[in-house]
């Protein structure tokens, strides 16, 4: 997983109750399936532009009619969440699917990829393939619409965004603009001096390693979120109640207490941070807004970083669902439209007290994810395209960074690709953050991302092809990127059967990617209007779902592979380690498969745990044990509660469930599905992560946990209320002995971890 996009402001915390609240006496019906509606969002509003993919629930399928997994659908991104609500309530029980989930034409190679046929031939790609590969998916999407449904950017909008970006792209040795504050308790724009610090920039002299970090897949590859800790200061992304989308990050000293260091803020919108060294990297996320070409006298001057403004967009989200739900006609509603981009701010933190804005990059794209590795911060986007009114306007169909168009020869149109969408990588020195190092584009609609310590892997998920009559079976087109000192070169291309669950199912290891799948196949058949005799649409029967476990070499070719497991179940979690492999496949019972990966071209099942319930998160935690947090199921797969479970892997063909923590008065944790969002040590033997009892007056309560002697032991439960004291976006981290909540409105309270006592706190910034 999408990869980690849970951040909730006020107004999205409103529209989630709301739609919570609407749905609770609907039904999911089949059609409405969670991958079915990914796909279409995908292929219908990506001019939304939104980080969406990761929390799309494939529970879900399994407890469709209970009114409890409402609440999962709306973990994900915002505009996403958006679309989905009228989707759900205006057209989602009648979408004819045939029509949305059809397969790109780069399915058609799958034969070829799989049986080892070169995947493509490198050719430098020029703007004029560019423009005729995108005609035809620009005309099928422009075929969805009815005349009074078309929406268009207007081409001076994106000339307006472009230009604008290029004034303000970069800002190289200068503060940041001063904006208006809401109240003294908030932010100026730059960094506010709250007393200089006497040690400067020695905060990482101050760090003596036992403290909390992000969590991430690959040791030694850094990941992003909305918390950081360098083992004094703490970093945290917060946002202003009372000024709707202002977004900044708030420095907190540790030392001797809890003091403000500095504030820097100023921002529509903050999905990610890092702190590398004595650097701040601040991800903001945004929005060119254009209006329907339709009503060009309406069209109003377009705002950039848009998408976080989120008042008139819920408003016309409830408005809208509210006449759905009443009957009322709602062919008038028009959502957003435009073009994302991305800001990726570089402040100098050398003095805590005084940050400066050292330089900023802009990107077009929807944020997708970023790593730090090796000194080097590599970005990636996901880049729509809009038909131009001419071939020349090559902003409207090419990726821009910092405004101007990437050259032609650093785009790759694979063979066969017929979206018109790109996933752009970008690479930055953090050295010297003051250009680009390298920047790559490839015309793909990937989704899922994993990025080792020298390749980047990129996934594109191809679902079955209802064109096509006959036996279809869903896939995964796989790219390989080598990348060192910031270059990126694309090496290997392939495909293997089925869907990834989420960004862990992926592991390299000895120059080879091992990775599972959820394979998904059925028999496409024509439907016949009986009377007519007319071809009405096409539909899949025989419908079979199994489980796949493959390892690609370099080549992305398949070395080794075990198919056809766990008939009509599906991939939950997966987690690598070695030699071994460990995933939890789910229905009504949970089985933890366990893989022997010694030898690349023969893995092996070792043993299979069936248990209730099921893990939707693995970590190693220590010699020979596996930590699952996850939800328990009684014997009908129907969930009642999140359940702790600390796996004995000390012999993987016997591998026994220890010990099991049943957490029956919480439902839900954005640990399930964001594991960015779970504090874990192994080291320190602590791990927590916050739970939600979601009932209708929702309680929220900061678990951690301990093990010890063969037992779970709870260390800490903190009383979190019913999230209005916090807010969303509550994280937890350590120094020492001393343990940290922080909310997204400013607000940090420190805790014993000796006694569990609160020490002291910071207050939230005022609501006033």
């Amino acid at each position: 997983m999408h990869k980690s996009d849970m951040e909730k402001k006020p107004q999205e915390i409103e529209l989630r109750k709301f739609l919570q609240k609407s749905a609770e006496d609907q039904e999911i019906p089949q059609t409405l399936l969670p991958e079915q509606m990914e796909e279409w969002l995908r292929r219908q509003t990506s001019s939304l532009g939104q980080k969406g993919e990761e929390p799309m629930n494939k529970k879900d399928q399994e407890n469709q009619r209970k009114k409890r997994t409402y609440r999962l659908w709306w973990g994900g991104s915002f505009a996403t969440a958006a679309c989905l609500a009228l989707l759900l309530f205006a057209t989602g029980k009648n979408i004819d699917w045939e029509i949305f989930t059809a397969r790109n034409e780069a399915s058609k190679q799958t034969e070829d990829l799989a049986s080892g046929k070169s995947p493509l031939e490198e050719e430098e790609t020029t703007y004029e393939e560019l423009y005729q590969s995108f005609d035809k998916a620009w005309t099928e999407r422009e075929t969805l619409y009815t005349k009074d449904e078309v929406y268009a950017l207007d081409e001076s909008a994106t000339d307006t965004a472009e230009s604008v970006f290029e004034e303000t792209g970069s800002a190289e040795g200068a503060e940041s603009t001063p904006q208006d504050t809401p109240s003294e308790s908030a932010f100026e724009s730059g960094g506010v001096d709250r007393g200089a610090n006497e040690d400067g920039g020695a905060a990482q002299d101050a760090a003596d390693g036992d403290h909390g970090k992000t969590n991430q897949q690959e040791r030694d590859v850094e990941e992003a979120d909305i918390i950081k800790n360098d083992g004094r200061y703490l970093y945290k992304v917060f946002y202003l109640e009372n000024d709707a989308g202002r977004a900044g990050v708030r420095i907190v000293d540790t030392k001797d207490g809890l003091a403000e260091t500095a504030l820097i803020g100023g921002f529509q919108n903050i999905q990610d941070i890092y702190v590398w060294q004595d650097k701040l990297v601040i991800i903001e996320p945004g929005w060119a807004q254009g209006v329907s070409a339709e009503q060009p006298e309406t069209r109003e001057t377009e705002h950039l970083f848009q998408e976080s403004d989120e008042s008139g967009f819920i408003q016309l989200i409830k408005d809208g669902i509210e006449k759905l739900i009443k009957g009322v006609n709602t062919t008038d509603i028009e959502l957003p439209v435009g073009h994302a981009y991305c800001r990726i701010h570089v402040y100098d933190i050398a003095d805590r007290g005084n940050p400066k804005e050292y330089h900023t990059f802009t990107v077009k794209g929807s944020y997708r994810d970023s790593r730090i590795s090796d000194g080097y911060l590599y970005f990636f986007t996901t880049c729509d395209t809009s038909r131009p009114s001419s071939k020349e306007n090559i902003s409207a169909y090419v990726p821009t960074l910092d405004g101007k168009p990437m050259e032609a020869d650093r785009i790759t149109l694979p063979k066969g690709e017929s979206v018109a969408s790109y996933l752009v990588m970008a690479s930055v020195n953090m050295e010297h953050p003051d250009e680009f190092a390298d920047s790559k584009a490839l015309v793909t609609s990937a989704d899922k991302f994993y990025v080792s310590s020298k390749n980047i892997y990129i996934a594109d998920t191809q679902y079955m092809d209802y064109d096509k009559e006959g036996r279809n079976t869903d896939s995964t087109r796989l790219y390989r990127y080598a990348y060192k000192d910031g270059r990126m070169y694309k090496e290997a291309e392939g495909i293997v059967e089925g869907t990834l669950r989420d960004d862990m199912a992926m592991n390299e290891y000895q120059d080879h990617l091992r990775l599972v799948t959820t394979v998904e196949s059925g028999t496409v058949e024509k439907v016949v209007d009986d009377i007519s005799g007319e071809v009405v649409g096409y539909d899949a029967a025989d419908t079979q779902t199994t489980n796949s476990l493959y390892v690609l070499d370099q080549d992305l070719k398949v070395a080794g592979k075990i198919e056809n497991l766990a008939k009509d179940e599906r991939v939950y979690s997966a987690r690598f380690m070695g030699d071994a492999g460990y995933f939890v496949t789910f229905r009504e019972t949970d089985p933890l498969f366990s893989v022997d990966l010694s030898n690349p071209s023969k893995p092996k099942i070792l043993g299979e745990l069936k248990i209730n319930g099921f893990s939707e998160y693995l970590h190693f935690y220590a010699d020979n044990l596996l930590l699952g947090i996850g939800m328990e199921a009684d014997e009908n797969g129907r969930t009642n509660g999140i359940k702790l479970s600390m796996f004995d892997i000390s012999n993987p063909a016997d591998v026994k469930e220890q010990s099991k923590v049943h957490l029956q008065e919480y439902e839900y944790s954005e640990a399930l599905y964001n594991y960015k969002a779970v504090l874990i040590d192994p080291q320190k033997n602590l791990f927590g992560f916050l739970a939600e009892d979601y009932d209708e007056t929702s309680s929220y309560a900061y678990l951690l946990y301990s093990f010890e002697n063969g037992e779970f032991q709870e260390i800490m439960k903190i009383d979190c209320g019913d999230g209005e004291e916090w807010r969303w976006g509550l994280r937890g981290t350590y120094i020492g002995d001393r343990f940290f909540l922080a909310g997204d409105n400013g607000k940090v309270a420190e805790y014993s971890l000796t006694d569990g006592a609160k020490v002291r706190e910071l207050e939230a910034f005022s609501r006033e």
